[in-house]
């Protein structure tokens, strides 16, 4: 073990090693860290999680012999090092947890170990899931906790893990291979498939049931009905539209003659205007011909009034004219000469003959004007008669034989989509009905694979059968080893053959809590001594040759008898030291508060106190602050 400033090395080469202590010393603590180097997931107190870098174990696995180091925190604690036991050379990295193709310390260990590396039918959140059996897995039958040690067996009250413990149970004593494994991860995806197959089944027809009350058979009937009905419904309205096909045709003449009418109404309607147009033209021009002409006849008749006079003031500006000098001969206003009588008059005659000569021949256009905008008149008065009758004459038919055809094909359509909606309605009804009887079918072939593998799974299992005899002999040795510690309590004790559990006085082991703690404690460290006897007695049976007890005397109290059982406990960890753990058969690690009351040249041990702390380089706080780690 590595801190920041110190290192601590903890020897387990004899056949058991006791580890003892006070409480809060660290024994619970180094055996956490046993499981840690191993790739486990394991309760650190704060001071190991504080001050502790690394640990690595010197290990025997089958063959191997290797040194595992791990660090406790950080990315690095991810993985475990693999090195070479004398020279401690970097052999491989492995992954602690799996993670796809990359080697994990689980697959390295339970190889070395000549472990098979199977999956079982566990189930999370009450969905079938395989899951990898893993030497952490195993460990459970390694590691008997001080907190476990008088409440469970190998973790029996977890859910979680209680399909993981069986099946190591019948790995480690040959009562299931491969095949039969594979079997039972089939026959637990078969139950979530019948039963998600069998709900789906059952929402659908609650669904229906609800939703409608019409059975398929009913349906069925309903829907031929429909489509018949929807088929005379499609003829009648092909007729209907067959009609008013040939009332268009009969229409199209009509309707070409009134769109022609319509043009020339148009036309005659231009012509009118252009011609009231031009006769308000003419009739401006007139009008200032005969303007230009009286002005003429006005000027003419004041020159011949105003010739006789003389003017003595100017009508301008009346001022007198009289003190000028003007020629003779010349106008006493203007002073230009005087005109000519003659030659105003013969001027002024031929601008009123100009004038009236004009005026003439534009009053004889007005007439034709007049005349012809009278005719476009009278075309575009006959162009509208005729479009208003057109008109009127088709109005007739489409009111009397078109508008009714129309509405008749309305309605047929409109029946013809009320049937096709029908039809889609009950014929999606009778989908879902037929999707209930294809969830149905497949329901019933799922439960005749189920049988097929419930079948195959009993006749797999009848190949165990005399492999059933080890648990039988099992339960034997763990009713003698009980009887040899001579407990008052003892009645009759077994291992059942379906659970793998202990059984003591026809109870199971969660009854006998009820009766003290010590007394669970003597069952589950029988249990778990029981199981590592028997693997050393028959090398066909795969529990791993170590074992570790957390705190055997935990619950006893200090009465005679409480010590009898314990020192029964002690010597039964004697004898196994002594009988196997000198060929190396099996190893044995047990922390405990006190020294144990039997000794053996075959013990190791490894004490603590407040003084020498398991944490190398860190002083105990003291007494008054110890506390168990199973308490944390």
């Amino acid at each position: 073990m590595t801190t920041a400033n110190a290192e601590a090395t903890y020897r387990f080469d004899r056949p058991a090693t006791i580890l003892s202590g006070p409480i809060g010393t660290g024994k619970s603590s180094l055996l956490m860290l046993i499981k840690h180097v191993l790739g486990g997931s394991a309760m650190l107190t704060p001071a190991v999680r504080d001050n502790v870098l690394s640990v690595q174990a010197e290990i025997e696995a089958g063959d191997e012999r290797v040194v595992l180091k791990r660090a406790l925190l950080g990315h690095a604690s991810a993985y475990v090092e693999v090195r070479e036991s004398r020279s401690l050379t970097l052999e491989r990295t492995l992954r602690v947890g799996a993670a796809g193709d990359e080697p994990s310390v689980s697959d390295y260990l339970l190889d070395a170990i000549g472990f098979p590396r199977e999956q079982v039918a566990a189930r999370r959140e009450g969905v079938a899931a395989p899951q990898n059996l893993t030497f952490n897995d195993l460990f459970m039958y390694v590691y008997v906790q001080a907190r476990e040690i008088d409440r469970q067996v190998v973790g029996h009250l977890e859910g979680w893990f209680e399909p993981k413990r069986k099946e190591l149970f019948r790995l480690m004593f040959g009562l299931t291979d491969s095949e039969l494994m594979d079997l039972k991860l089939q026959a637990s995806k078969l139950k979530d498939e019948v039963k998600d197959r069998d709900t789906e089944r059952m929402n659908v027809a609650r669904f229906l049931e609800a939703s409608d009350a019409r059975t398929d058979d009913e349906l069925r009937a309903e829907l031929v009905e429909l489509r018949g009905t929807l088929e005379r419904a499609q003829e009648a309205l092909e007729s209907l539209r067959g009609e008013l096909v040939q009332e268009n045709a009969a229409d199209t003449a009509l309707r070409s003659e009134l769109a022609a009418a319509v043009a020339d109404a148009r036309l005659s309607q231009d012509q009118m205007a252009a011609a009231h147009e031009v006769l308000g033209s003419r009739r401006a021009i007139i009008a200032q011909l005969q303007v230009d002409l009286a002005r003429l006849e006005r000027s003419g008749s004041a020159v011949s009034h105003l010739t006789p006079f003389d003017y003595v003031t100017c009508p301008r500006c009346t001022q007198p004219l009289t003190a000028r000098t003007v020629p003779e001969g010349h106008c006493l206003v203007c002073c230009q000469p005087d005109p000519v009588n003659d030659d105003a008059d013969a001027a002024l005659g031929e601008a009123r003959a100009e004038l009236v000569k004009q005026l003439e021949e534009a009053t004889r256009l007005e007439a034709d004007d007049l005349a012809l905008r009278e005719r476009a008149q009278d075309r575009a008065q006959v162009a509208d008669l005729r479009v208003m009758l057109l008109r009127r004459q088709l109005d007739a038919r489409t009111r009397d034989a078109v508008a009714p055809r129309f509405d008749a094909v309305a309605d047929a359509s409109a029946r013809v989509a009320m049937l096709k909606a029908a039809i889609d309605a009950v014929t999606s009804l009778r989908d879902t009905w037929a999707r209930v009887r294809a969830i149905a079918k497949a329901v019933s072939e799922l439960k005749s694979t189920q049988r097929t593998v419930a079948k195959k799974i009993k006749e797999r299992n009848a190949l165990f059968a005399a492999r059933r005899a080890l648990v039988v002999e099992l339960s034997m040795e763990f009713d003698e080893l009980l009887e040899a510690w001579r407990l008052p309590w003892k009645q009759s004790a077994c291992i059942d053959t379906d659970t793998f559990l202990p059984i003591v006085n026809d109870a199971p082991f969660e009854a006998q809590q009820a009766s003290g703690g010590g007394i669970a404690t003597s069952i589950n460290v029988a249990y778990s001594l029981s199981l590592l006897t028997f693997s050393v007695d028959h090398p066909d049976v795969l529990v791993p040759s170590l074992l570790i007890v957390d705190s055997p005397r935990k619950a006893f109290g200090n009465n005679d008898r409480d010590r009898q059982a314990a020192e029964q406990i002690y010597s039964r960890f004697r004898t196994l030291a002594e009988t196997y753990g000198e060929q190396g058969r099996l190893q044995l690690i047990i922390a405990d508060n006190d020294p144990p009351p039997v000794t053996s040249d075959f013990f190791g041990r490894v004490e603590f106190d407040y003084g020498n702390a398991m944490v190398p380089g860190v002083a105990h706080p003291g007494p008054e602050h110890a506390k168990r780690l199973e308490d944390l």
